[in-house]
């Protein structure tokens, strides 16, 4: 599914090169960057209280079970690309689990807001009766998220080269805490906010 941007997107963003930091091949420098963007990602992927990966092309698959609802069932991710299948319990209190499938003509989803109505198929027990597999997320990665991605790293970039640490730098877990808080922006913030989900607790 790759990665938000590129290791081209980065250099060609940030004007950086390889030997600017130290290495002694492109190559050296872009394993650098691939570990880099991989920790960017996490960085927006917490930020937006998102699974981890979740802005990459063509989202992530979840299964999962939610309390039955007549008016609408709130789905944990959205966006939904697609929803593969829907079951509910038919077996009562006590009973051992039957899930009997819904097929798309007994429910309505509303693919941007994650929201599904389940139509005529009521089950015997409210909780934890349905069962739902779909994929939510993103096509494509959203233009905002991966202009974030390049900002952040580019920003981390000139940071580190400010900070002169030489001969070759390396990305660790303590190197990204000390400078995050630095690069992420309140600007950069504000370009995230549409893809930020408030968790959701019920279901």
């Amino acid at each position: 599914m790759g990665n938000y941007v590129s290791t081209s997107d980065v250099k060609n963003y940030s004007r950086i090169t390889y030997s600017d930091l130290g290495y002694s091949s492109d190559t050296e420098f872009d394993t650098f960057l691939d570990d880099l963007i991989t920790q960017i990602e996490a960085v927006i992927d917490e930020h937006c209280n998102v699974p981890s990966g979740f802005f990459k092309a063509g989202g992530l698959s979840f299964t999962e079970q939610y309390d039955y609802d007549e008016s609408f069932i709130r789905l944990k991710h959205y966006p939904v690309l697609s929803v593969s299948s829907v079951y509910y319990n038919t077996a009562g209190y006590g009973q051992t689990e039957s899930w009997s499938e819904v097929t798309s003509t007994y429910y309505i989803l509303y693919s941007d807001e994650g929201l599904i109505k389940i139509i005529n198929k009521v089950p015997a027990i409210k909780e934890k009766s349905i069962k739902i597999t779909y994929t939510a997320g993103y096509s494509a990665v959203p233009d905002a998220i991966k202009h974030v991605a390049v900002q952040l790293c580019s920003n981390f970039l000139h940071a580190i080269l400010q900070r002169k640490i030489s001969p070759v730098v390396r990305v660790d877990e303590f190197t990204i805490k000390m400078i995050i808080p630095e690069i992420f922006t309140e600007e950069l913030k504000m370009l995230l906010e549409p893809h930020v989900r408030h968790k959701v607790f019920s279901g």
